[in-house]
């Protein structure tokens, strides 16, 4: 994240506001079929999770050869559709000043070349989350970020046309990545060695499970950029500036949460795969409310503190931002419900309710959410139905598709739901009125931070199950002693 801020502000400066955005342009027409190939790759990462967790190596090669198959075959169309139909999008539909036409025309053509790398190495990646090498995944990410700082040094010395040559380091980059994985993956996964054999029968599975998960996105699509369109037909630019803004910190919030889910879900579903359904769901239910925590532990001090934070950041906060913002951390805190229960139905393959019900949902949101603000309603009605939507969903709708399809009981959904809940009072009760009670001044909003994720990491032990406590301090003993040993 530092590399990413760092960079972009230097990119902008070297390539200039023109070409930095002209940039963006051509390759988001690239980035456009990106959202095809991580649903498949979402299909692909499932399946050869699963096989391993059935310990069976020839079918983990099945398994892993059709997932390259149908990615190589990706490829195929993504190429002939850029170079067609994309190709009379860029000259026809863009507007590009006619002296950067040419340089424009090789950035998307190295866009394409570095979306084809991209989606080739799907089966790799997946690969390395289903092991759970996640020291190597670090590695590869080390050298990468790396990497695009030497970028950087470049475009400060370079006589090229920089946003050419910062298109072709970028490809260069991207290409050295794939490598690395497939590399490592050949050298260390048998499944993973180069074959042709393709299996209709995982092929069918694979493509009917894409399909449902692709009608689910796209509802959440038109959830996210629907909204957006409905924003910018009833109210003025600085109101959907507000929610973009308060979509960034989420954004962000989020990040960091994805990456303990995706350290969890792999064993999840090669429990699940491997027939052990109870450690499977214990396992769920565990990591959803260690996940809860975290949510807590990084939402709550923005809930409470957003307008000092978005002063420092923007200086000049548009309309409605400070409880738009609010209100979408909020909405993701209890979206953590939503986004949990849903591996269990990866992991079992059952995921056909969810996406009709998220179809219906995102539908029915666009259409009431239009009604309302078309007779009168205002700016937070966008608010209000957002986390609406996202309550049923994370207390109705996914637990009761937990209990009809994939066998958990109602008491130990409710425990899950409990033990949350008791964190979130105790939490409150312990920050909140410390936030209410003192003035409004940088020294106590420090004081108020540190209350705030004390409070929350205090009742977050508290209310831990006692054998992981005991595990928790083994571990903290275990780190103090290496280090006193290391000095």
């Amino acid at each position: 994240m530092g590399v990413t801020l760092y960079t972009s502000r230097v990119v902008l400066d070297k390539l200039g506001a023109d070409d930095y955005g002209l940039y963006n342009v051509v390759g988001g027409v690239v980035a456009m079929l990106g959202f095809l190939n991580g649903t498949l790759s979402i299909s692909t990462s499932r399946f050869i999770t699963f096989e391993l967790g059935t310990g069976s190596l020839e079918r983990q090669k099945r398994t892993f050869s059709t997932a390259l198959i149908i990615h190589l075959a990706l490829c195929g169309f993504v190429f002939i559709f850029l170079e067609t139909v994309g190709l009379l999008f860029f000259y026809n539909k863009l507007v590009i000043p006619p002296n950067r036409l040419e340089a424009a025309f090789w950035v998307y053509q190295c866009s394409i070349i570095t979306s084809i790398i991209a989606i080739s190495q799907v089966p790799y990646t997946s690969a390395i989350m289903g092991h759970e090498r996640m020291n190597i995944y670090a590695y590869i990410s080390i050298f990468e970020a790396i990497a695009k700082l030497l970028i950087v040094y470049f475009l400060t010395i370079t006589s090229y046309d920089k946003m050419v040559f910062y298109a072709i380091l970028i490809g260069i980059v991207q290409f050295f990545v794939a490598m690395s994985y497939r590399m490592f993956c050949i050298w260390n996964f048998k499944e993973c060695h180069l074959s042709l054999d393709f299996d209709r029968g995982i092929f069918k599975r694979m493509i009917s499970f894409s399909g449902w998960n692709l009608t689910a996105n796209v509802a959440e699509m038109l959830k996210l950029q629907g909204v957006l369109v409905l924003m910018s037909m009833f109210f003025q630019p600085a109101v959907v500036a507000a929610q973009a803004i308060g979509n960034q910190i989420t954004g962000a919030m989020m990040q960091f949460i994805n990456n303990v889910r995706t350290a969890v879900n792999p064993q999840i579903i090669k429990l699940y795969a491997s027939g052990d359904y109870a450690a499977s769901r214990r396992l769920t239910l565990k990591s959803t409310v260690y996940v809860f925590d975290l949510l807590l532990l990084l939402g709550l001090p923005f809930i409470l503190l957003m307008e000092p934070v978005l002063k420092l950041w923007l200086v000049e906060v548009p309309p409605y931002t400070v409880v738009f913002a609010q209100y979408i951390v909020a909405s993701q805190i209890i979206g953590n419900f939503a986004a949990s229960f849903y591996t269990p139905m990866v992991a079992s393959g059952k995921i056909k309710k969810n996406a009709v019900a998220a179809v219906i949902f995102g539908f029915g949101h666009f259409v009431i959410l239009y009604l309302i603000l078309k007779y009168g309603g205002g700016e937070m009605w966008v608010q209000y139905t957002n986390l609406a939507l996202i309550a049923i969903f994370s207390y109705v709708v996914k637990p009761y598709i937990l209990y009809k399809d994939i066998n958990y009981s109602v008491h130990e959904l409710l425990v899950c739901y409990g033990d949350c809940l008791k964190v979130t009072a105790l939490s409150c009760i312990l920050s909140v009125p410390v936030y209410l009670l003192l003035d409004k001044t940088l020294i106590n909003y420090v004081f108020i931070l540190c209350v705030t994720v004390v409070s929350v990491a205090i009742s977050s032990y508290v209310f831990t199950e006692k054998s992981d406590r005991q595990l928790l301090g083994e571990v903290i003993k275990k780190r103090i002693l290496h280090y006193k040993l290391k000095k």
